[in-house]
């Protein structure tokens, strides 16, 4: 028995379109029901259970949302594809939260219809043993050779397990399993901006469209080709006959357009990518590489949604310019200064400083954007400061900025953290800070009648007088004498006021040997003796 699908369109051209696009029986499939609303598209799917709903994205009674939630709640198993005539971003995101396999425009492509239905009659068959014997033993021997391609990316390409003086075009054949025959060998970058990277659902639907465009596009021009997917990021080496070069370019460029249709779906989608330098050695695949990467961080600087093309590496580094070593020890001064407005003007210099009218290379402005965090992160550590930062805030910051389109979004971001974690850190220092001062007031309340200096009490608290008075005047906006002083006269107000003790007595118990004195300074500070207090407040 096949799989059972429900065309669900208010337009019934639409729903004969779609009925008359694809040979079903070849498919192992079987139209269960065409219907025209929401309503009943869902009476249908309750009736019928089919494996397959296609579906407008809007309609009379439900709207292909609300379909999707009460059939799923009914039918945990039912996949979707979406179809609509317009952009409904909302829609297109909460539909792909749902886990609906495709969501594609009007007009109805048939090769865009017909593989997104294959891939799912594959999985459902997977899904359900119902494999032959024959098709499970292509499947695993499939599934065995794809991960030794994939080697190929992550021992050769992205990890250089292998010396690349050893590598061969006969070595990478036997042992990856791959075709290469003589000729070109080239790298490309796809890279995608500006999805939300918290949703997987995103990374799924995007992957597979990017396999799609790629697997019905290049293969055909290819000796041999292959695709490694790495978040946001895709990477994919090609073998090619010279002759066919324009023709690459020209199917890359073709691939491009395609993955910029999905802004329909994704509104701030960007895409950008980077064609590698063109190799005839497999030994210096890696330069293809290394020239594909810049190509597409070169979008910080001249735009997304473009091909770019390698350029030669430059020796030279913004790293060991002059500039990069006085924003090094601007940035540094700030930091050890707890300067929080110096630390974000020493990045705004930066930021200018690689935009001006000799721009970086996209290339140079990412490395400074992470030394930005490197040098905030070392500077705090090295002074001791009280650096509250999570496990992963290195790698989610890096993360982060490698998503990012623009020159002016990384320095934001960057500025934008380091501000938000230096503010806590001075925070949390003014709180440990203010731990001594505390302890000092603290004790002075307790001992006022005691012999009581600043060099004793600096002592107790751990830090040098100097130091200590400096830092008991900023947090209580007096000096040590003048609290000490505070404290002891308020005191003797106290026992003036509710005591019957004499004023030698209290002279005494406010920590003065010297009776005379202690009258000269209370008259001072008071305004009246000590007796005229008394008689007055008592």
């Amino acid at each position: 028995m096949g799989m059972k699908v429900i065309i669900a369109d208010d337009e019934e051209k639409i729903c004969q379109l779609i009925a008359h696009l694809i040979d079903w029986e070849s498919m192992d499939m079987e139209i269960a029901a065409v219907v025209h609303s929401g309503t009943d598209a869902l009476e249908a799917i309750c009736r019928h259970k089919p494996d397959i709903v296609i579906t407008d994205i809007r309609m009379p009674g439900l709207d292909g949302l609300e379909l999707i939630r009460r059939a799923k709640e009914a039918l945990p198993q039912v996949e979707f594809i979406i179809i609509s005539g317009y952009r409904h971003f909302e829609y297109a995101q909460t539909a792909i939260r749902f886990g609906v396999k495709d969501y594609l425009l009007k007009p109805i492509k048939k090769a865009e219809l017909n593989s997104t239905l294959k891939r799912m009659h594959d999985a459902y068959m997977e899904r359900n043993e119902r494999l032959t014997q024959e098709e499970l033993f292509r499947i695993t021997l499939q599934n065995d050779i794809d991960r030794l391609r994939a080697g190929f990316f992550s021992d050769i390409l992205l990890q250089k397990r292998i010396d690349t003086q050893e590598l061969t075009m006969e070595l990478v054949n036997e042992r990856y399993h791959y075709q290469f025959a003589p000729g070109c060998f080239q790298i490309v970058v796809i890279k995608i901006d500006g999805v939300d990277a918290k949703i997987p659902m995103n990374q799924e639907f995007l992957r597979e469209k990017v396999l799609e465009a790629f697997n019905s596009r290049i293969r055909e021009y290819c000796y041999d080709s292959e695709i490694c997917l790495e978040g946001y990021s895709c990477y994919a080496v090609l073998n090619y006959r010279e002759e066919d070069g324009k023709t690459i370019r020209r199917v890359m460029k073709q691939i491009l357009d395609f993955l910029l249709l999905q802004n329909d779906i994704f509104e701030r989608l960007r895409v950008t990518i980077g064609m590698g330098s063109i190799e005839q050695e497999m030994r210096r695949i890696h330069r293809s590489l290394k020239a594909a990467v810049r190509a597409v961080e070169e979008r910080l600087v001249k735009g997304t949604n473009r091909m770019l093309e390698c350029e030669a590496v430059s020796g030279a580094s913004f790293a060991d310019s002059e500039a990069f070593l006085k924003f090094n020890q601007n940035i540094s001064t700030a930091l050890t200064n707890l300067d929080e407005a110096g630390v974000l003007s020493a990045i705004d210099v930066l930021k200018e400083t690689m935009l001006s009218a000799c721009p970086a290379s996209g290339h140079d402005i990412l490395q400074m954007a992470k030394e930005i965090v490197h040098i905030y992160i070392f500077t705090a550590r090295q002074n001791r400061f009280p650096l509250e930062i999570g496990e992963t805030f290195v790698e989610d910051y890096v993360r982060t900025i490698d998503n990012m389109s623009s020159a002016d979004e990384i320095f934001a971001y960057a500025r934008a953290t380091v501000g938000d974690s230096f503010e806590r850190l001075l925070q949390k220092k003014r709180t440990e800070d203010n731990k001594p001062v505390r302890f000092a007031k603290q004790y002075i309340r307790e001992n006022y009648g005691m012999p009581i200096t600043l060099e004793s009490i600096s002592e107790l608290a751990g830090f040098n007088p100097t130091y200590f008075s400096t830092m008991f005047k900023k947090e209580t906006g007096m000096t040590f004498t003048e609290y000490l002083l505070q404290t002891r006269i308020e005191a003797a107000k106290d026992m003036l006021k509710d005591t019957n003790l004499n004023i030698s007595a209290i002279c005494e118990r406010v920590g003065y040997s010297d009776h005379k004195y202690f009258s000269k300074t209370f008259t001072r500070e008071t305004g009246l003796k000590p007796n005229q207090y008394r008689k007055l407040y008592s």
